[in-house]
């Protein structure tokens, strides 16, 4: 949660699932046809109408896009959708009818691309805010979302078959309306066509959208340094940050340098805290999951290494942004205690600090209790299957992948 918020500073418009950038343009044509739909076909045009439509939009383009691709379309594949276990367990080869009524994802309004998409939609009034209706500003990328309309006759055609589609009535497919197939309407419309396309125009527009119209002053800068830096082949996110900071891709505005400083800081104070708790779980885990409290806080704190620890918590609790951890609903002020009680501890105390800290955040996400349970002068595991400990901390990412992979599809890494 943390770690999204400080992402969330960085990239205010950006979401964790919000990766691909032609994912805005489907989703956008998804409601303008969910508009037409309910035009076409004499539905009440209220929100629960225009979503159930947008889903059987989402099935069928889900089934277009693996018909393109012969329904070979493994997850990790660069047209992998949300979605793409269910979508290939319904297709099949063949020429038959294909059936519009799968389930695509469980809970598909939430976890399919409306719900990975909206709120940073709305964030860039491409969305008109609390309603699921395209604002003015989302024209022209749907106008353009099949091809431009100046360069293709089809255009038409490709809604049409959708709109086709969407009939409520309809629970198959044909895979060949007209003149245009379905195999056609994937390929002009995956998640990799506007690379693939070249469609430079359509990603000119995305461009403009989502980071020349950022308005919170860090997306549009902080793209720019990820773009120079491709440019030398670093990728990690602390060499990203650092580099940032040292100016090697050029200057940064104060605000900008403030926040990524405040990121660098927490995201070291965060993969050392991490590295801790799994430390300490790790020896509980060896130990038949009973352990003794002294020799465990050896293990996760050695005496040797507390002057990196209190740099770290130095860091966290200087940072420029750090009073923004306190304003936060959840986990914000509980860590900056945890890093003022770090600051002058012995192994033990830190120890039980962390322990205290790890009860308060499960508490306030599940409402349950420790992982980790101290009884006397003993820790006991009371969840044992908890397997983070076997590798290494990570630094946190900020969303800087998800920004880079949008950038990548809108040409940005030539």
């Amino acid at each position: 949660y943390l770690g999204q918020q400080v992402g969330l500073w960085l990239f205010e418009g950006f979401t964790t699932r919000t990766s691909r950038a032609h994912n805005y343009a489907v989703v956008l044509y998804g409601l303008h046809l969910a508009e037409l739909a309910c035009q076409r076909y004499d539905i009440a045009a209220d929100d629960f109408a225009r979503n159930s439509l947008f889903e059987k939009w989402e099935r069928f383009w889900a089934l277009a896009t693996l018909e393109s691709h012969g329904g070979r379309l493994a997850r990790g594949h660069e047209d992998s959708m949300r979605g793409v276990r269910g979508a290939s367990r319904a297709w099949f080869e063949g020429s038959k009818p294909l059936r519009l009524d799968y389930t695509l994802i469980s809970r598909q309004t939430e976890l399919g691309s409306l719900g990975a998409y909206l709120s940073s939609l709305r964030t860039y009034g491409l969305v008109v805010p609390g309603t699921l209706r395209t604002s003015p500003a989302a024209k022209a990328i749907i106008d353009a979302f099949w091809d431009e309309p100046d360069q293709n006759q089809a255009i038409n055609q490709y809604e049409a078959y959708a709109l086709y589609a969407l009939d409520p009535q309809r629970e198959t497919i044909e895979r060949k309306h007209g003149r245009i197939t379905l195999a056609t309407l994937g390929q002009k419309s995956r998640l990799s066509s506007l690379m693939e396309r070249g469609r430079h125009v359509q990603q000119d527009r995305l461009w403009r959208a989502l980071f020349l119209n950022a308005r919170d002053g860090t997306t549009l800068p902080l793209a720019h340094q990820l773009i120079a830096a491709q440019r030398d082949s670093v990728f990690d996110s602390v060499e990203l940050l650092k580099g940032m900071l040292k100016g090697r891709w050029g200057p940064l505005d104060p605000p900008v340098r403030d926040l990524v400083q405040t990121a660098m800081a927490f995201g070291r104070f965060a993969q050392l805290i991490l590295d801790r708790f799994a430390r300490a779980y790790g020896s509980i885990h060896t130990s038949d999951w009973i352990a003794d409290f002294e020799r465990t806080a050896a293990v996760a704190f050695p005496t040797e290494e507390m002057t990196e620890v209190r740099v770290a918590c130095q860091n966290v609790l200087r940072a420029p942004a750090a009073a923004r951890f306190r304003k936060l609903v959840f986990h914000g002020s509980p860590m900056m205690q945890l890093a003022v009680e770090l600051l002058a501890a012995d192994s033990s105390t830190s120890l039980d600090r962390l322990l205290v800290f790890h009860r308060a955040v499960q508490q306030s996400r599940r409402g349950g209790g420790s992982w980790i349970r101290r009884q006397d002068d003993k820790l006991i595991l009371q969840v044992t299957n908890y397997t983070g400990h076997r590798s290494d901390a990570a630094f946190p990412n900020f969303k800087l992948w998800v920004v880079r992979s949008l950038l990548r599809d809108l040409g940005r890494f030539a």
